[in-house]
């Protein structure tokens, strides 16, 4: 009697995988009721959508081809590992040689000269543009959020280089 008694109450236990289950499924239930009720940032209202100029900083990009980025030329974008598809079209391009920084000679303020280590060097501001949806929380472009700061790296035929998104604004 003891031992039937025994294995109804090994039936009745729970082990930690039950408990995993039951947690998975409240969180799941709590994650649909808070997006249900609109607190959970998937189902942001859009607000619009614009022409957005996204204005990308390269640093220290090695190249003799000072020419690489043309505007007019499209250049597939990729945000957080995600492409973004279709390409965006160039709109602006500046250009400088890298620069480094020496004290003046009498010590009191730095002064910016072309780096004598690396000539080949340069220094990229890269605008794209394209169709953007506008948002309470910023621009999102095909369910990608971009954001100041965000890395991205821009990619055509001759080139594939990181840089980072030191603008966004609202094209004219």
């Amino acid at each position: 009697m003891h031992t039937a008694e025994s294995k109804i109450s090994s039936k009745r236990r729970l082990n930690i995988l039950d408990y995993g289950l039951v947690v998975v499924t409240l969180l799941s239930a709590a994650g649909f009721g808070l997006a249900k009720a609109g607190h959970a940032g998937v189902n942001q209202v859009i607000k619009g959508t614009h022409k957005v100029n996204i204005e990308v900083f390269i640093t220290g990009l090695k190249t003799k081809d000072i020419n690489l980025f043309k505007v007019g030329d499209k250049s597939s974008i990729t945000i957080r590992n995600q492409p973004v598809q279709p390409p965006m079209t160039i709109v602006k391009v500046d250009h400088q040689p890298k620069q480094v920084a020496f004290l003046s000679p009498d010590g009191k303020k730095a002064m910016a000269f072309p780096d004598p280590a690396n000539s080949i060097a340069h220094d990229f501001y890269v605008t794209v543009q394209d169709e953007a949806d506008a948002t309470d929380d910023g621009y999102v472009i095909r369910g990608n959020k971009i954001k100041l700061g965000n890395q991205i790296e821009l990619e055509a035929f001759k080139y594939r280089v990181q840089g980072v998104v030191v603008d966004i604004n609202q094209a004219l």
